[in-house]
């Protein structure tokens, strides 16, 4: 079933698609393969502590407003220091670019409790090689590329969408069994999904709906959220490292079942859809499918996101 309603102004139209259960495939272990150096082939950048960096892919090891490293400083200097939520590719593997999404709690002149949102784009970005900022109810906690735009998600359900990503509605205003932790967005831009800690997933605009976790019963709750390059499925990890996917979404395994040393906390998809990569928040990285291991952060601080390239 699908819902639509009216547009009034930014963030009261919505679309909401019903959850339903696909069962996955056994797990299996991990593809693992050599650290490679090579500069073809795809790669991935690793958010860790609020900084970038690549590993077979461009990296950034400090944003411009932040040249000294450590706690990242707010683009909105009134606002003090940011967190990082995730990072983003452009999805251009000629002329890679990224986004880079951060929140912080800010206290209003009227005492209100709100939060900052900031989204800078590094690279191919075009005409948004700048940083963006929005205040939302929610905290904001996730980001994705939509062609050369990009889009932020909060907890709420709040969708924001900068530089020329189409707004096509939000779960702002209603009510969810728990938050929303992810979003990631349809190849062409225009359709989006967002997935809750339950596994819920509700979709926008040209995303079609291919099933979640929703009403299932999680070990440990949804973390992330990643698109098919075709757009007609996706894949959800939870923090125990569980992968479920639907759609076109192939199976390639999961750490599941498996001990790890920290939660994972987020997911990406190899370039051509054959693989994909977890990320858990000690910096380690574990590599699914044709999905090429390239190295991970372990014990250079806490990884915040992951974002594919190639």
């Amino acid at each position: 079933m699908k819902r639509t309603g009216v547009v009034f102004g930014f963030s009261l139209a919505m679309v909401f698609m019903l959850a339903v259960r696909q069962p996955v495939g056994a797990t299996t272990p991990p593809h693992a393969a050599a650290p490679a150096s090579s500069g073809t082939g795809p790669g991935y950048e690793l958010q860790v502590s609020d900084a970038i960096y690549g590993f077979n892919a461009p990296d950034v090891n400090s944003l411009p407003y932040n040249p000294t490293g450590g706690p990242q400083k707010c683009f909105t200097s009134t606002w003090g220091t940011c967190t990082s939520i995730g990072i983003a590719s452009t999805g251009d593997y000629v002329s890679p670019g990224y986004w880079i999404g951060s929140t912080t709690r800010v206290t209003g002149v009227n005492g209100q409790i709100g939060y900052g949102a900031e989204v800078g784009g590094f690279g191919n970005t075009g005409t948004c090689n700048q940083v963006s900022t929005v205040i939302s109810d929610a905290p904001v906690v996730g980001v994705a590329s939509a062609q050369f735009g990009v889009l932020l998600a909060a907890a709420d359900g709040g969708v924001f969408a900068f530089c020329g990503a189409p707004f096509y509605g939000s779960m702002g205003g209603t009510h969810l069994n728990q938050p929303i932790v992810g979003v990631a967005a349809t190849p062409d831009g225009k359709g989006y999904w967002l997935v809750a800690a339950d596994g819920g997933v509700f979709s926008f605009g040209d995303a079609d709906f291919y099933g979640s976790m929703g009403g299932t019963h999680l070990n440990q709750p949804i973390v992330g959220v990643a698109a098919t390059p075709d757009g007609k499925g996706y894949w959800l990890v939870a923090a125990d490292g569980g992968v479920f996917s639907f759609g076109d979404a192939d199976f390639h395994g999961s750490m599941g079942g498996s001990h790890l040393n920290q939660p994972m906390v987020a997911l990406a998809a190899n370039p051509d859809g054959t693989g994909y990569w977890t990320a858990a928040a000690d910096g380690g990285v574990f590599a699914f499918g044709d999905a090429p291991f390239r190295g991970s952060a372990t014990g250079s601080g806490v990884l915040q996101g992951i974002a594919a390239n190639g």
